[in-house]
Parts: structure tokens; sequence; C-alpha cells
């Protein structure tokens, strides 16, 4: 039988440079969920662990200043379970290991007084004020007041030139002392150290675990201990050499303190801090909970037929939610979930629905009413047209409906003609015999036109747009597969070429080159670029799609919620408040799912569980704050529609309100067809 301990180190480990675990927060719930008891490992003292102690809601042991002592909370282990300890202080049992902090100080300054040591000045708390290590460490007073609570280590500054201070070091030696570095300060201290406390933290923890094993009869061999630490700097070597699996996380600036070549097995970490603190966590302890996965996918199937009417339409939300419409890009994802989930007539009446309601030159409306009327309110999206074709080429591959093909061949033509119509370059060929007159030397831009985009924001997606190129290229490449060859004589050579040379800022993928009177570009990563992988412009194991998905990890996954935001905070237009949006997280979990990264895999989709209410998933999240903010700003400016209004109070009556967050939109059709589309590719790939 496995058990598993985690030891850690505190700064620049579980914590960042202001001291905040937050970016630990999803590792620190798992450890709990698991009961995997998390044992500080530190060089602070007693007093300042207790701090983090009580933030974290930990109640396991603790060891302080470098190994020094080993604090054992009064009744955590059962009373069967004799250890030795040296003495009793207000809740805890203390195991002393190191040489109490009164004769450390002492010896240090002993030294300090020898001739030989004259070039060198020793600065050490105990000289130290408050204030004055508030100056020097940034500490606050409160900080400073419990760093300076020492009992058993003394941290100290060497001033001095390279030789002498290693003379002083090696003469802390010679006394029977030892000294660690820390990331600013040397420690003088015993015999101890982390890796000492360990194994007799170890020891102890085997024989709780034997006697709550069943009847209490376990033999040795049968309980089997599995020790994790995770440290970043060179006092944390001793720690790290003691336990079965050593972490190595990187440090504020990106960098690994040490090699690690002595220490066996010690994996460095992609991750500065709590960033690969919690990495480690999720990837040794996460396991998906597939029961409940299959449990999700049977509601999403329920939901999406609760929401599909008899002639196909399908609802964005229920009919007294917020979306009470057809929107032809939700209904599209819905109904590639229908097809994976082979429910090919459901597909069908669908397809009709919105290939009945087509514009007279080929476009799909923004948003249709239940009886398939034009409904919309903002400007045409080539990405509905792109999506709805793609739509029909995935129903023709997976049916070889022949006859529906030849049904609506003229209405396909006519969406296609369309789409070669917003060719951008097609679109300016008399600007181009122009720039041939000027001898401009400019290569033209063979990509798709759009007024409007994903995220229904025109200023931020009109122009050349990431999401409804790649949509279209997709559309395009299969329509020609499904129809035996390129009737279309759109190039999507040529198509992809541009996508590439002028979409690709050499770090990501960005969203929108903005034309006319507006000409900009709109660099910043946005969620829906990952569309040119979904959409198979590019390979999951291309270099810049693998690139993509990491700066889309690193800029949008919601460092308190967890989950992938469609885009930053300041791009604004965050109805709802800003945070992470269930169906961006899932089409980026099929990132990982295509190049077989199974833990990646279960990370994201665990998080879709965790969040899910009574098996439902809304659009997105925010936490109460941001959502109340969004509220007031909304108010101020004029722009509380009355379709938000009922959004918003829908939110507030809502269970999750209660506890901090703001679900929008609970359930929504499109997060729940994304999912059915994910964990059918996830059972398919790994089960």
């Amino acid at each position: 039988m496995k058990r598993f301990l985690v030891f850690s180190d505190l700064d620049s480990t579980l914590l960042d440079e202001i001291y905040s675990f937050e970016k630990a927060e999803n590792g620190l719930k798992l450890l709990k969920k698991k009961k995997i008891p998390l044992i500080i490992c530190t060089s602070k003292t007693r007093k300042e662990i207790e701090v983090y102690r009580k933030k974290i809601g930990n109640k396991h042991p603790f060891i302080s200043e470098d190994g020094g002592g080993i604090f054992i909370p009064k009744n955590y282990f059962s009373k069967k379970v004799d250890f030795d300890y040296d003495k009793k202080i207000k809740g805890y049992y203390v195991i002393e290991l190191g040489v109490h902090y009164k004769n450390l100080v002492k010896i240090l300054h002993g030294i300090e007084k020898r001739k030989e040591h004259k070039n060198v000045k020793v600065i050490a708390f105990n000289d130290m004020s408050v204030n004055d290590l508030m100056n020097d460490s940034g500490l606050n007073k409160e900080q400073a007041r419990l760093a300076k609570s020492r009992e058993y280590d003394e941290p100290f500054k060497l001033i001095g030139k390279k030789p002498a201070k290693a003379k002083f070091l090696r003469a802390i030696n010679k006394k029977g002392m030892d000294y660690t570095k820390g990331g600013r300060y040397y420690h003088i201290l015993g015999e101890n150290d982390k890796g000492k406390a360990i194994k007799i933290l170890k020891k102890i923890y085997k024989k709780e675990f034997e006697c709550n094993s069943k009847n209490g009869k376990a033999k040795n061999s049968q309980i089997q201990i599995k020790t994790i630490g995770i440290g970043d700097n060179t006092n944390d070597k001793e720690m790290l050499k003691a336990v079965d699996k050593p972490y190595l996380v990187q440090r504020p600036n990106g960098k690994y303190k040490f090699k690690g070549r002595n220490i066996k097995g010690m994996r460095k970490v992609k991750g500065i801090g709590p960033v690969g603190w919690n990495k480690v966590i999720l990837d040794l302890f996460l396991d998906l909970d597939n029961k409940k996965a299959e449990k999700l996918y049977g509601k999403s199937l329920e939901i999406l037929k609760k929401f599909q009417l008899n002639n196909g339409a399908i609802l964005a939300s229920s009919p007294k939610g917020r979306y009470p419409y057809i929107y032809p890009r939700d209904h599209a994802v819905c109904i590639l979930a229908l097809i994976d989930a082979e429910m090919f007539g459901r597909a069908k009446n669908a397809l009709k629905f919105v290939f009945d309601s087509q514009n007279k030159e080929g476009s799909f409306p923004q948003r249709l009413d239940k009886k398939g009327k034009d409904a919309s309110y903002k400007p045409i999206q080539l990405d509905n047209t792109g999506l709805m074709l793609y739509c029909f080429a995935k129903y023709i591959e997976k049916t070889d409906d022949k006859g529906f093909l030849k049904k609506y061949n003229k209405k396909i033509n006519k969406a296609v003609d369309y789409l070669k119509s917003q060719i951008y370059s097609e679109m300016h060929k008399h600007n181009k015999r122009k720039r041939k007159e000027k001898k401009e030397k400019k290569e033209e831009k063979y990509l798709f036109f759009t007024p409007n985009s994903i995220h229904e924001f025109p200023p931020y997606e009109k122009g050349l747009e990431v999401w409804a190129n790649a949509t279209c290229f997709g559309a395009l490449k299969l329509l020609n597969k499904v129809r035996g060859k390129n009737k279309d004589k759109i190039d999507l050579k040529k198509l992809k070429k541009s996508m590439e040379k002028f979409f690709w800022d050499g770090n990501h993928f960005i969203k929108t080159i903005r034309i006319k009177e507006s000409s900009s570009v709109a660099e910043e990563i946005d969620a829906s670029s990952y569309a040119l992988a979904d959409f198979g412009v590019f390979e999951d194991d291309n270099k810049k799609i693998r690139k993509n998905v990491r700066v889309i990890e690193n800029c949008l996954w919601h460092k308190k919620l967890g989950g992938i935001c469609r885009y930053e905070k300041h791009i604004g237009r965050n109805n709802g408040g800003w945070g992470p949006w269930p169906h961006f997280t899932l089409m980026l979990c099929r990132h990982f799912i295509r190049l077989g990264k199974r833990k990646k895999a279960d990370r994201y989709l665990s998080w879709i569980l965790d969040i899910s209410q009574n098996l439902q998933l809304p659009e997105h999240i925010a936490t109460k704050k941001e959502f109340e903010e969004w509220v007031e700003e909304s108010k101020n400016t004029g722009t509380l529609r009355e379709d938000r209004k009922i959004m918003i109070n829908n939110i507030r009556k809502s269970k999750p309100y209660e506890k901090g967050l703001a679900y929008s939109v609970l359930p929504l059709a499109w997060p729940h067809a994304e999912f059915v589309r994910t964990w059918n590719l996830y059972k398919k790939r790994f089960l």
C-alpha cells in the first residue's frame, strides 16, 4: 500500500516573490482532497511558518530553520504511535536537532572577532533591529519581527572579498557547526539539516500508517511510503537528497540554482516558484474521474437534445436564459458534437435549419430566431459561413449521404462563392494595379476579411482575423475531400502560406490585422488562435502551434480560478466579469490529447469536472469581485442591456455566487458540445 508525504520549501517555491501562494492553490486543494500531508520544510522560523500554515489551512507537522526543529501538533498522531521528543510547548511536541540560538550567535561572533577574519564583516539578524531587517530584506514590520524569532539558526550577511569569506565559512565548519546559503543570507546551524529531519518524520508517519491500516495489523512490507520534495535553492539540497522524488523549481529569474547531478533522480521543473510547485503536484496526483466524465458526457447530450427544437434549431441556452436564439457559430459546434455522438438524424436536421436560412449572397446571419428568421444585431461573421460548411462536409464524410450533398450542392457553392468574395487581395484588385504602377514590392495578403468573429467584438476583430481564416480553411479543405476535387478555385496553399506569414509574429499567432482607416494589428494572444490546429491548417506537433499553445497557457490560464480565458483582461468587453471559459479550455485540451499528453489533458478535463454545477457547464466564470466591477462599470457607462440584467439576476441567485463565484449562463450549449467532442477524442486516444 502506497502512502505519500510532500515536503516543501516556502520562499520562491510554494510562495512567490510577494509571499503569495495563489499560483499554487489548485495543487494545495488537490493535496487536501487526497489527504496527502504537506510538510513545510524551510529556513523560516516557527512563528513565520505558523502564519502561512494558517493561511493555507495546513495542520500537519513542519520543519523549521533548516532542520533545526520538528514541530508535531499535539493529538496529530494516534496514541499508539510512540516517538521521542525533546520538549513540549504550546500546541506542539518538539524534536530538537539544532543547536540553540544563543550558542550559535556566540560562536558566530566569536569567529568574527578573531584576527584572521578582520577583513570580513558579519551582519547577523541578532545585530539588526526590526527596522534594519525591513530595510535590508524588504519584509514588512510583522514579517521582520517574526523572522527575528530564531531558535535553531542565525542568518547573516558576509561583507568582504571571496577568499576572506571562504576562510570565514571554513572556520564555521572547524567549530563543528555547519552553514547553508539561502536566497539572501547565509545561515549558521549545528549538524542538523532538512534531510535528517525528513528521515525522522518519515519513520513516525510509517508507524501511523501501519496503525491506521486495516485491523491495525499490517506488516511493515505492506506500507510503502513515497516522499516528494520540492525546493528551489542550495539550502534545499539535503531535503532533495532525502526524498524519493526530488523536484527543483525555477528561481524568480527563470533559472535553476544548481544542476543537481549528485541528487539521484532530481527533476527540473519548468515553472517559477509556485507555478512549478503546482505543476509537480498536479502531475503527480491528479487522477481523472472517468465516472463523472461519463455522467457529464451523458448530461451534455441530454442538454443538446433538450435545446434542439423540432425544426432542427439548437438554442444557445434555455428559453429562459440569456441566449434563447440560434447563433450559427454555437449551432455549428453543437452539430459537430451530434456527429461525434453519431446522432446523424439530429445533425442533419440542424444543418437543414441553417442552410434554409442562408442569405442571398451566400452567408449566414449572425443570429436567427426559432423560426429561422434573421434576428441579427451585429455585423456578418465570416466564421459562421466557414463553420456551417465545415459541419456539412463533416456530416457527409461520416455518413456518405450523397443525396443530401446533391440537394444542398447549390447552397454549398453559393456559400463558397461568398467566401471567395471575401479574400482581401481579391477584394482590392484595383489597388493591386495601382501598386504595380507605383512599383511597390508589397506582398499581397491572401486572407479572408471578416467584419466580426468569434468574440462578436468588431473593434477587436474586424479585419483579417485568425479564427475566421482557420475555420474557412478547414471547411474548404474538408469540402475538397468529400466532393472529390477542388471546385472552389480558392488556393489553399496560398491561404496557408499567408496565414503563417502574416499571423505569426515570432512568438505566437496574432489575433487580427485591422485594415482601412483603422489600420493596425491586434497583437495580443487569443485563445481562438488554436483554431489553426483544431481546423487542420497546421498539425498539433507543429513547432509554432506548440509555442502558441504555451503562450496561451502562460498568458490566459486564470491564476486563481484555473481554466483558459478567451483573451487578456485589458482587451475589454468582459461581459459578466473577466475569467475562464470552459469551451476554450476544452479546445486547448484537444491539443494535448492529440499529442498523447494524457496528464496534461487530465488536468484540463479535471478542471471542467470541478467547475461543473450539477453536471452543467456555464459560458464563463468570474470572481464575485470581477463580476460586480463589471456590473458597476456597465451601469456607469449606460451599456447595461435588458438581456444582461436577466443574466445578472440569474447569477446573483445562483449557489456559486454564495461562494464568491459568478457563473454566466448556466447551462450553455456550446461548452457541452465541446465536452462531447473532447471526451470522445480522449476515449479514442487513451481508453
